[in-house]
């Protein structure tokens, strides 16, 4: 499972996004009335779903009166809500994909130089990063987010001073708690580069809200540069570390610097005056929202960490290696896809559920059909390629992790089937239902990681395929039901990824026991037939939705006219 949406990679190595460029000139919005909302006689009202959020008070009034970038609640009109989210993917994907390539080739690369023992360390380090690094904003981005209100105003400087206050505070207690963690994984004399891990969530929860800002405006153009700084400070300090025999150590400092530089960009982007005054009551309408939110990132986090603790303290950090490694390609190709699509779903969602729930069906099913589509199509071409692709790609060494990675790449894609649905939770202030089911669901599937954890990675790794079934069976249904989506439609829309897998499987499988071992040219050859099924049999069953894409792409809202004075 990949970890949280801007978190900490699976390997060590890798790190979310966030980016820069130019802002996208939009039309002016024309005037829309916002959907009637009952409000209470006690002069709240619960725009939320689950909490209440107090009106404006005087003195509320009074603070954002001195920002000039303060506007009511109604969102942005978009020409084309399609394209804006088709855009918004693409400059995700970029500034991820970007990042990702460069990461792996320094991967590729530090494998080479460094031992599976160093890779372990960090990885144990970023298991425990990952817990915290799911709750560094307790989750009030994505309460602006559902808010779509607009400019920098009093809620944002609030969220900004909430945000910076816990992510230090969260810093803190790591510092402290290094020589416990270090102990928990057998390596007591490392305790100073668990302490300097630490320094993670300083760096990444400094800039959370600057992002939510970003996200909520849908400019993710803005979001480029940021990230892809990110991945090249983390190749300039991490290799001649390496070189120079600075072993998990030259790891540990490339995702620091590479943190850091991050946060600096977003804060250059996103200039805000944290306001970290104990505004208890207004925290509280922030909180509200977020509180449910926080409580699915932080549950996912441990699910997707909870067998790396498992490994770590029984089969030793050499096996916690091989099968980070595993989870290397799965990620760079499935598991980054799907938290590209969460960055822009939740915005999209939330902007959708203001045009009508019509429109927030119509957009859930045509994203469920795609990231299927994707989810399956890559899982099994990935599952059928690792026996080539570890060995080529790092070397005979991580031979191990071979198993890992084909088992892994299957449990992603199942769980592509349900992933465009979690963002309609929240966007429908409802993201107490994903709560309530994934608190059972954590306790089951950490209790089968520790069953499976003595009997190997391998064993490990197969726990990820059953759960990941299971959970988006559950999923799909709530979605379904809470939606009012037609069970036929939404079985239709994943038909056409099973379809592109199973022909995947069938022509691939048979071709690799065809080739050469140990190839880079049946590597190649292996990857371009899958590929070539894969886009044939997806050109015949969702051609629609593939031209649909492109034709979003293309989509330019024509600038509005001036009338002639």
């Amino acid at each position: 499972m990949p970890v949280d949406n801007d978190g900490a990679n699976r390997s060590g190595l890798v790190s979310p996004p966030t980016l820069a460029c130019a802002r996208v000139t939009v039309p002016e919005p024309t005037e829309r009335p916002m959907p009637a909302v009952r409000r209470p006689a006690n002069g709240t009202f619960n725009c939320l779903g689950g909490g209440n959020v107090s009106q404006s008070s005087a003195s509320e009034d009074a603070i954002d009166g001195r920002d000039p970038g303060r506007e009511d609640r109604e969102p942005p009109v978009q020409p084309s809500l399609a394209g804006a989210a088709t855009r918004g993917f693409l400059w995700t994907t970029l500034a991820w994909g970007g990042n990702r390539l460069v990461v792996l080739a320094l991967t590729a690369l530090l494998a080479r130089l460094l031992v599976p023992e160093d890779f372990g360390l960090v990885t144990a380090g970023l298991t425990i990063i990952t817990f915290f690094d799911a709750a560094l904003d307790l989750g009030v981005g994505y309460a602006l987010v559902y808010e779509q209100e607009r400019g920098i105003n009093a809620r944002v400087r609030l969220a900004a001073g909430l945000n910076l206050a816990l992510s230090a505070s969260l810093c803190l207690i790591g510092v402290a708690a290094s020589p416990l963690i270090a102990r928990l994984f057998g390596e007591s004399d490392q305790t100073a580069l668990f302490a300097t891990l630490f320094l993670y969530p300083l760096f990444r929860g400094a800039s959370q809200v600057n992002d939510a800002v970003l996200k909520r405006d849908m400019l993710f153009k803005k979001r480029t540069v940021a990230d892809l700084t990110r991945a090249g400070v983390r190749v300039a300090v991490s290799v001649p570390l390496a070189l120079t025999g600075y072993g998990a150590w030259s790891i540990a400092l490339g995702i620091i610097a590479g943190e850091a530089a991050c946060a600096l960009f977003m804060w250059m982007l996103v200039p805000i005056r944290p306001d970290f005054r104990l505004r208890w009551s207004k925290i509280k309408t922030l909180v509200s929202f977020g509180g449910a939110v926080t409580g699915v990132r932080v549950l996912g986090s441990f699910r997707a960490s909870v067998d790396y603790l498992f490994i770590g303290s029984v089969l030793g950090s050499a096996a916690l290696g091989y099968y980070g490694m595993g989870y290397r390609l799965p990620e760079l190709v499935i598991a980054n896809v799907l938290w590209i699509f969460t960055t822009v779903a939740f915005p999209v969602y939330a902007r959708a559920r203001v045009e009508g729930l019509d429109k927030l069906r119509t957009t859930m099913l045509k994203a469920t059909r795609l990231v299927a589509l994707f989810g399956l199509t890559a899982g099994t071409t990935l599952a059928v390629l690792a026996p080539l692709a570890i060995p080529v790609i790092f070397s005979a060494t991580w031979e191990p992790a071979v198993v890992p990675m084909a088992l892994i790449s299957l449990a992603l894609a199942c769980q592509s089937l349900g992933w465009a649905s979690g963002d309609v939770f929240s966007a429908l202030g409802r993201p107490g239902l994903l709560l309530a089911v994934d608190i059972p669901a954590t306790i089951i599937v950490t209790i089968a990681f520790g069953v499976a954890a003595p009997q190997g990675i391998a064993a490990v790794a197969a726990v990820h395929i059953g759960f990941e079934i299971v959970y988006a069976i559950i999923r799909v249904t709530m979605a379904v039901r809470v939606t009012g989506v037609a069970a036929s439609a939404m079985a239709r829309t994943l038909a056409p990824g099973f379809a592109v897998a199973a022909a995947v499987a069938a022509v691939g499988l048979p071709l690799r026991s065809l080739l050469p071992e140990n190839s880079f040219w049946s590597l190649l050859a292996l990857t371009a037939a899958c590929g070539a099924v894969a886009f044939v049999v997806a050109g015949l069953t969702a051609r629609r939705e593939l031209l649909g894409v492109l034709g979003a792409v293309r989509d330019r809202a024509a600038p509005r006219a001036v009338p002639a004075a």
